[in-house]
């Protein structure tokens, strides 16, 4: 019989235009409250407090942002890496639109033009195949 992991995995099956500005943020200054992250997306345009606060406790209950009462205010954390993040997504994305199949997200990566990015594919198979 398998054992199951103790450590709880999150699975991220995509972020919202919101949550996704928020995890830009808070992965950028690490250590941020809800009025941090408010400030900075004001910079953006007008956006309510209450919808930042909402955001980012929703975010923590998904495990997406550790959050720690200091004081009178929640200091949030990244739960999650960006790594972890984007893996999740691509996973849910090739399960849902290709039967699981990962051909037609690599022949999609594969018509990338930008030189970096062209690079760091050729490492990426480089350690798959090292």
């Amino acid at each position: 019989m398998a054992r199951r992991s103790s450590r709880r995995r999150i699975k991220v099956n995509g972020l919202s235009n919101l949550e996704a500005e928020i995890m830009q943020i808070v992965w950028q200054d690490g250590k941020v409250t809800v009025r941090d992250v408010h400030e900075t997306m004001l910079g953006n345009g007008y956006i309510p407090y209450t919808t930042v606060m909402a955001a980012m406790n929703n975010m923590a209950q998904k495990g997406l942002l550790k959050q720690n009462k200091n004081g009178k205010a929640y200091i949030y954390t990244p739960a999650v890496s960006k790594t972890a993040v984007a893996k999740d997504i691509v996973d849910s994305v090739v399960e849902k639109i290709s039967d699981g199949s990962i051909i037609p997200v690599l022949s999609h990566l594969l018509k990338i033009k930008d030189k970096k990015e062209v690079e760091g594919l050729v490492k990426l198979r480089e350690k798959l195949y090292s």
